[in-house]
């Protein structure tokens, strides 16, 4: 029902709002509103031993809550296959995205991010997962072309943090791809929580080897212990917001998580743009716009396509395997 659906609605839009605006403030120096700490692989790590932690507690208080890890049906030599490079791409994409966040304005990096279905498709289509149609590539030239006028439109544009935004899509694409490839060819489907168990621990040590090589510098360690209550409420709702997904995923459909997720945009650009007293120009929401459209445009696109795919496949299984007239002789 619709009642019970609008709380978790809202409940899934303030966690992943305010997550975002809690990371921004972290990163975003103290003479410009934040924080001042423009340090992400500390914080990713933090992330990433919250969940390592979480996710093995819940396996022992709640295991109905992530029934393919508590089937223990993975293997260590699966997991090193199968898992651990997905691993390996949520951390590469969970790096560069919030790394962007130091670089560039929280509205730009959410109209950049409304490409990633598209980037997904191309990838999925390279390796035979998904099959080419034109609808969906006139859809991606729209999505293609709304993120260049975005892009022209941006008053602070820095290509430091456009190049790491587009290669946390490109992460988070791939790391998609081989999701559906492991789901295929192993037969290990594994729910979000499970996913979250399992994925964490690769996530931990890849980011702890990024930290290692001090690719960002020296930590004031003093200061992240000055932020720590900060840092806490980051991690926090970064776990809050694996429950929400989880919670949304089970009651609504694809299209109102999706229909959400523009929302919640739309109420992240407004709002950072007022407290950063960074406009957003006529040309990026005309762009934002043509990109939302190439988006609903696309969805439909690939829906028309599963359609089309599941009735070719239930009409060749009502197929007699021998002409009718061989078959009643």
């Amino acid at each position: 029902a619709l009642s019970a659906l609008v709380p978790i609605v809202i409940t899934w839009m303030s966690v992943s709002g305010g997550l975002t605006w809690v990371n921004k403030l972290i990163f975003t120096p103290e003479n410009k509103g934040g924080l001042g700490f423009p340090f992400v692989a500390p914080l990713m790590l933090w992330h990433m031993l919250l969940a390592v932690v979480f996710t093995n507690v819940l396996r022992v208080i709640a295991p109905q809550l992530m029934p393919a890890a508590a089937k223990n049906e993975v293997s260590f030599a699966s997991y090193m296959k199968n898992i651990a490079p997905i691993g390996v791409c949520m951390a590469g994409s969970m790096i560069l995205s919030n790394a962007a966040y130091v670089y560039l304005s929280v509205g730009y990096i959410q109209m950049v991010k409304s490409c990633t279905s598209g980037i997904v498709y191309m990838f999925a289509v390279l390796v035979g997962q998904e099959l080419f149609d034109g609808q969906c590539l006139g859809s991606l030239l729209l999505i293609c072309g709304g993120v260049a006028a975005a892009s022209l439109g941006e008053i602070g544009f820095n290509i430091i943090g456009f190049t790491l935004q587009f290669s946390a899509v490109v992460a988070e694409s791939l790391r998609l791809v081989i999701l559906k490839a492991l789901v295929s060819s192993s037969g290990i489907k594994l729910d979000s929580m499970s996913g979250l168990y399992y994925y964490a621990p690769t996530c931990f040590v890849a980011i702890l080897a990024t930290l290692s090589l001090r690719v960002e510098g020296a930590v004031p360690w003093q200061k992240a212990w000055e932020l720590f209550p900060v840092l806490l409420a980051s991690g926090l709702l970064a776990l809050a917001l694996q429950l929400t997904v989880l919670v949304f995923l089970k009651q609504a459909s694809g299209t109102t998580y999706a229909v959400s997720g523009i929302l919640k945009d739309v109420v992240l650009i407004a709002s950072s743009s007022v407290y950063y007293a960074h406009p957003v120009t006529g040309i990026q929401i005309a762009g934002y716009c043509v990109s939302l459209c190439g988006l609903t445009l696309f969805n439909r696109a690939k829906e028309a396509l599963a359609r089309v795919t599941a009735a070719k496949e239930e009409a060749g299984e009502k197929e007699p395997i021998l002409p009718t007239n061989k078959a009643t002789a």
